[in-house]
């Protein structure tokens, strides 16, 4: 789990573990929100802010579906990073749809993180939503973000605030986000990343759980709290799309593979099928970050010949 101790880059570095082997996410240091424009510390300002993402990660796919499905591109720009995380964390070298507009002249993500903090101890993580008027980060925990986005920077494009919540009260919105985080966004990564045989039985058990569970809420309805679409959803989406061709195999969630899920797929493709949404899809990103950086887990960044491109490309493509 690469990160900066004290400034220094270590491509190695232990990520946090439970005493039996469960993986601990750690939390985003930067915590500051966009305001409604022309108020607070960072208020919402067109061409101000970039949002670096990476392609290949489902907690940056959320906000790019959002600056999609709100229309937002042309209000806040994005820069993209190389998918390939391993030795030197995120970076700007050369690949496909690969951008650097953040306004700094910088080959790796860590130097901006460095460029404000020069003894900085922590992940260097995406997104990361960095303010170019005043050289700062203001926030890297894509939840918050995500709301940023549906908040002040759509009334700057004349759109009302909590569009994606979908009507429905913020309390369901909430409880539903902390069930999907814990079985699946974060679930997947305590079955891939689990260090002994009990937390990786463990953490298997409670993500088909979920699924099954998901499986049967989607089959009363069309979306995870009713007949429309909203956060929820969204924040699920980015994990589905992800899952038979990299959780099952590299992360080995492996009891069952997503198609076998009736209901789920449906949903998935349901999903898929909004405007714009396919295009934020970046298979080749996507397979090359996780085979070719988790080096711990599949140390010789073998892909598998097995491996069925899912859903579609980056052009919105069906494969």
């Amino acid at each position: 789990m690469a990160m900066l101790i004290n400034g220094s880059w270590d491509p190695d570095a232990k990520g946090t573990t439970a005493p039996d082997g469960s993986f601990i996410r750690a939390e985003s240091p930067y915590r500051d929100f966009i305001t409604a424009p022309n108020s607070g510390k960072f208020p919402a300002e067109k061409d101000r802010y970039n949002l670096i993402v990476s392609h290949a990660c489902p907690w940056a796919h959320r906000t790019l579906l959002y600056r999609a499905i709100l229309n937002l591109e042309k209000i806040i720009d994005i820069s993209v990073v190389n998918p390939i995380s391993y030795p030197n964390g995120w970076t700007f070298e050369n690949f496909k749809d690969v951008s650097n507009d953040t306004g700094l002249d910088i080959d790796f993500l860590r130097d901006l993180y460095l460029s404000i903090d020069h003894e900085f101890t922590g992940k260097v993580t995406v997104p990361t939503l960095w303010d170019k008027k005043t050289q700062t980060i203001v926030n890297n925990e894509s939840s918050e973000i995500i709301r940023m986005l549906d908040g002040p920077f759509c009334e700057l494009n004349g759109q009302r605030s909590g569009q994606m919540f979908g009507g429905y009260p913020l309390t369901e919105i909430d409880q539903m986000n902390g069930f999907v985080y814990k079985g699946l966004n974060n679930g997947v990564y305590r079955v891939g990343f689990a260090t002994s045989q009990t937390a990786y039985d463990n953490s298997v058990k409670l993500l088909f759980q979920t699924l099954d569970k998901l499986e049967d809420i989607l089959a009363q309805s069309d979306y995870l709290l009713g007949d429309r679409v909203c956060e929820c959803d969204w924040r699920l989406f980015t994990t589905l799309v992800r899952f038979d061709t990299v959780y099952y195999y590299h992360f080995k969630c492996n009891l069952r593979k997503l198609e076998s899920y009736k209901n789920i797929s449906k949903y998935l493709y349901r999903l898929l099928d909004f405007p714009k949404v396919k295009t934020t899809v970046f298979e080749d990103h996507i397979i090359d970050h996780y085979y070719l950086s988790h080096l711990r887990i599949n140390p010789y960044g073998i892909i598998p010949v097995g491996l069925k491109k899912l859903l579609v490309n980056s052009n919105g493509k069906k494969i």
